[in-house]
């Protein structure tokens, strides 16, 4: 990838932690305007599912290197995050969403490892994971507060 284009992903990549941070930010408010965790949810596993195409390209044109088989596991887990969409616990479904973001980037650490990630994206994707767990973090504890 050229330079250019490393700066292009990387202000992508924060501006896309950017709704997820108005989320947390807005769960401080007395009444939100708007259901900050359906939002947050949403918007999550849709990131969740854009993280598991990520690892689909790379199984597609690495998969002599990878140790297992990511088309797979992408699949499952875009699987559940959006079968975690269906459900009505924001506690529960928040948590493995973490859950599933943080396995994502144990993900990326091995490829990383491996060769096939290079050493801006893993960094990249480490910052961008640490926001987006802060931030479902701050909205759970709102939530669980709230109640």
């Amino acid at each position: 990838m050229k330079p250019p284009t490393h700066a292009l992903a990387i202000i992508l990549t924060y501006s896309g932690t950017l709704p997820l941070i108005a989320c947390a930010v807005l769960s401080f408010l007395p009444q939100p305007e708007i259901d900050v965790m359906m939002f947050a949810r949403t918007y999550s596993a849709i990131i969740v599912s854009f993280l598991c195409g990520i690892h689909w390209a790379v199984y597609l044109f690495f998969a002599e290197k990878c140790s297992r088989n990511l088309l797979i596991t992408s699949n499952l887990v875009a699987l559940i995050v959006w079968l975690l969409l269906l459900s009505t616990n924001s506690l529960l479904t928040t948590m493995l969403q973490i859950v599933c973001f943080l396995y994502l980037l144990t993900l990326d650490l091995r490829l990383h490892n491996a060769g096939l990630l290079p050493e801006w994206f893993y960094r990249l994707r480490r910052n961008a994971t640490v926001i987006v767990v802060l931030c479902l973090c701050m909205l759970m504890l709102n939530l669980h507060n709230m109640h």
